[in-house]
């Protein structure tokens, strides 16, 4: 094999790894075929609603993060923020627990010492805890009061205030890239 092929076949993985390592997945995106349009030329948004077991985790300084990522997408495809809206821009948050377990295996067991009755299972063992959010954006027509568009990501939130504020931005490009193709410009 030629070093040309090598080399081709590794940029094709690093990619390959790039992308599956992703911090933000998109779960859902749909869009209105009235929407992708020009229709909508201005926009402005509703309260954020969260929902999550511990509200401290949650600040209104990281949800301005968000919002704030959500609103230069939104300027970047051309609308403008209005008091009175075309187009109203709905985000909820919700925070969950998880927890990141691993299945014990024949190699995790502990030596046989002879008994009779000895008896070993593999088990699911904790090995770390971490807190997962999901946002979901609405678009709603102002005139018609109807969702034309949601989109829905999820991503682990780390501690980390840089780290989350990189993660919110690459999130939030990623949702209105797949979002808003039709419309930018």
């Amino acid at each position: 094999m030629s070093l040309y092929h090598l080399s081709a076949h590794s940029l094709l993985v690093l990619l390959c790894l790039c992308y599956s390592c992703s911090p933000i997945r998109t779960i859902s995106n749909e869009l209105d075929a009235e929407a992708s349009t020009n229709k909508y030329q201005t926009y402005n948004f509703y309260d954020v609603k969260v929902k999550t077991p511990h509200p401290e985790h949650v600040s209104k300084q990281r949800v301005s993060l968000l919002k704030d990522a959500v609103q230069r997408e939104i300027e970047a495809i051309g609308l403008k923020k209005s008091e009175d809206p075309d187009l109203w821009i709905n985000i909820g948050i919700l925070v969950e627990d998880k927890v990141q377990t691993r299945e014990t295996d024949i190699r995790d067991a502990p030596v046989y010492i002879g008994q009779r009755n000895y008896h070993w299972e593999s088990q699911e063992v904790v090995v770390g805890r971490y807190q997962e959010g999901t946002v979901t954006i609405d678009l709603i027509d102002a005139k018609t009061n109807e969702m034309v568009g949601q989109s829905v990501a999820s991503g682990v939130i780390v501690e980390n205030d840089e780290k989350l504020q990189k993660r919110i931005d690459q999130g939030m490009a990623q949702v209105f890239d797949d979002l808003w193709a039709s419309r930018k410009p």
